[in-house]
């Protein structure tokens, strides 16, 4: 994936060094632990580190389907304002195999 970046001004927070494994420590630089970045560099060799979420694939059509995505806000509203209907049990479903095409 190449992006294009309009030049942007960076402040220097600090200096580390590659170890044998290839990493380098981020934590003077206020990453923190567990979160993602995506990596980009360019022909000189900068490295662009830009702070990403990554969501599940299978999540993703909500992401990109916007009438999807406005059903499932108007159910949440829904539920918040108490607008729901008790189904009942259906704990007795939980041993039946799936019947996928």
């Amino acid at each position: 994936m190449t992006t294009v970046h309009e030049r942007e001004e960076f402040e220097t927070v600090a200096e580390t060094e590659v170890d044998s494994r290839g990493r380098v420590s981020l934590g003077r630089a206020g990453a923190r632990p567990g979160r993602r970045y995506r990596v980009e560099t360019n022909p000189d060799g900068v490295l662009l580190l830009t702070p990403v979420v990554s969501i599940p694939e299978r999540e993703m059509q909500v992401w990109t389907d916007p009438h999807l995505a406005q059903r499932i806000r108007a159910g949440i509203e829904q539920a918040k304002a108490g607008k729901t209907i008790n189904r009942g049990d259906f704990s007795q479903y939980l041993d039946e195999e799936d019947d996928e095409d």
